[in-house]
This record gives C-alpha cells, sequence and structure tokens, in this order.
C-alpha cells in the first residue's frame, strides 16, 4: 500500500533549499557544539513577532520554510476580537537564522523554550497557541509540556511523528532518501511541483516557493531532520489543556487516500486524551489548509476559541 513516503521525500528534500539542496545525510553530521541552557536563551532572536488586535492572546505560528503571512486570512478574521502574536521563525523566509552552536538541544526545544519565555515576558494570560506544520508540531508540545502556560492549542496539519509515518511508508530508517546521495544528484527536483504537491491555489504555490527561497537551507534541512526523529506521542498523554487538530485530508494524494491519511491521525494522536483532544478533517485540501479551505479552517478556529473564551 503506497503512503506518503514520496511525498515526505520531497518535502524533505525541498526545505532544505535556497540556493541549493541540503543533504539531509550531510546535515546531520553537522552537531552544533552545546551550550549552556541561561546562555542559549539570553542569545537566541529565535522569532520574528508582529503583534495586531486586541483581546485574548492568541500566537500563531507557521511552519518549515513560511512566514507568518500564512495566517493572512486567519488574521483578518481574528483580529477584532483578539489580540494576535504572529511569530515567523529563525531561518524561515527572511528572518535571520539562529547560529547553530547555540542550538542546544535542537531547533525543536529552543524554540519550545523561547515561545515560553515570550509568554512570560509578555504576560500574556494563558494564550491559544496555532501552528501549521512545524508550528501544529510546537503547538502539541507546549500542550503535552506546559499545559499549565497555555489556554490550548489548535494543531493544524502537523503530525507528532513524521518518521514514524516515513519509517511505516519506507520500511527503513535514515536517510530520507534511503542511501546517503543526494537526490539532486539523480536528476533533481522542481520546487513548483513541491508547492503543487502542497496546495491547490496557484497564488500560494507562488508563495510558498517564494518563502522557500527566502529560507536558511542549513536550518530548513537540520529543522525537517529533528522533525523526523521527534515522537511526543507518549507526552501526548499528558495533555491537560483544550487541543483540535485540524488535518489535510488530501496531504497524502496520490500516494494516500483520504481514509487512509485519517487513520493515520487518528492513530498517531490515541495518545491524546479524548476529552481534551479532538479532530477534524478538510476533505478537498492540502497541506496548506488556509490555502486550499480558508473558510473552513477558519471557522474551526472561531469555535474552539469561543469556547475557551465561554
Amino acid at each position: 500500500m503506497k503512503t506518503l513516503n514520496t511525498s515526505i521525500r520531497t518535502l524533505v528534500l525541498a526545505l532544505g533549499l535556497t540556493g541549493s539542496l541540503v543533504s539531509m545525510a550531510a546535515t546531520a553530521a553537522q552537531t552544533p557544539e552545546p551550550v549552556a541552557a541561561t546562555q542559549q536563551q539570553q542569545s537566541c532572536a529565535c522569532f520574528d513577532v508582529k503583534v495586531l488586535g486586541r483581546g485574548p492572546a492568541v500566537i500563531l505560528i507557521p511552519g518549515v520554510a513560511s512566514s507568518g503571512d500564512v495566517w493572512q486570512s486567519t488574521v483578518g478574521t481574528l483580529q477584532t476580537d483578539y489580540q494576535l502574536h504572529i511569530f515567523t521563525l529563525a531561518g524561515f523566509a527572511g528572518v535571520k537564522p539562529i547560529p547553530m552552536q547555540s542550538w542546544g538541544e535542537g531547533y525543536l526545544a529552543t524554540q519550545q523554550q523561547a515561545i515560553l519565555r515570550y509568554i512570560s515576558e509578555q504576560q500574556l494570560d494563558k494564550p491559544v497557541v496555532i501552528g501549521h506544520s512545524l508550528g501544529g508540531y510546537l503547538a502539541l508540545a507546549l500542550a503535552a509540556n506546559a499545559p499549565e502556560q497555555i489556554g490550548g492549542a489548535i494543531n493544524v496539519d502537523g503530525l507528532p511523528a513524521l518518521g514514524a509515518l516515513f519509517a511505516q511508508g519506507n520500511g527503513q530508517t535514515g536517510t530520507a532518501t534511503g542511501d546517503s546521495k543526494p537526490q539532486q544528484n539523480r536528476g533533481g527536483f522542481d520546487p513548483m511541483s513541491m508547492a503543487k504537491s502542497m496546495a491547490n491555489n496557484e497564488q500560494w504555490q507562488q508563495r510558498i516557493v517564494a518563502d522557500m527561497y527566502r529560507s536558511d537551507g542549513a536550518t530548513s534541512g537540520r529543522v525537517m531532520g529533528e522533525l523526523m526523529r521527534a515522537d511526543l506521542r507518549p507526552q501526548l498523554a499528558n495533555i491537560r489543556v483544550p487541543v483540535l487538530t485540524l488535518g489535510a485530508l488530501q496531504h497524502g494524494a496520490p500516494y494516500s487516500t483520504p481514509e487512509q491519511v485519517q487513520k493515520n491521525y487518528e492513530k498517531q494522536l490515541a495518545n491524546a486524551p479524548t476529552q481534551y483532544h479532538s479532530l477534524a478533517f478538510a476533505r478537498d485540501a492540502k497541506h496548506f489548509i488556509m490555502a486550499d479551505a480558508p473558510d473552513w479552517l477558519n471557522q474551526h478556529i472561531q469555535q474552539f476559541l469561543a469556547k475557551q473564551q465561554g
């Protein structure tokens, strides 16, 4: 049975691109020397933030090689009722990367710490964290690891264990292509084809490619490597705040049916307590749900936020 195997391979490779492709094997070998946690926190310019609107705080986090502009339609829907903190993570879409020697335990851990520090410094009262893809992973991680500091989380087409999905489809672990040779040496790839696999909307396809080229290739490649190794599934049992996962059922097309994609989501998120976690699926959307089903996405976000305020 074919799965998301081919899509994941292309995703891992494509997001390692600025002017050239970053090999997962090469980036994995470049392990930064750890620094003290306090030094890491003080020196980390981990994201750019734009703040709009008034009301209860909501944090919006995009994915790998994406800018905060992916939330444009959501911002337009929410900004009259909420204070929106719109992130673009370091290394992506023109934001200066974090020096790799400052990554400490890794990019994912560094960002979790930085987001919690931001919440504390800005004196945000249990904000809801909404994330797409990598941002969805971070939203789940915060809900599992720091439920006392946030009011809830919305995971937009992110997975707690991306590598497990790849291993399931490929029957092996290790480098993204199954060997140590960068795929561009075997014929290359077209970044626009990659964008088309993640969104149906043509304008969004152009935006995805533009953000990809404005991103730091080394950061993108290493972060995808971390996501391939990460596994939040055991920690999901610790969730004690409302969490909503919004999945895109066309993300695996044509390699997986919508039913297979939904089953995988349900399997990966099975450890999340059902009294806190719920799922909904956009049947006709690819990975960028905000591109293919913005009204559906924003309706679910509004309903979730309204319940938290009620």
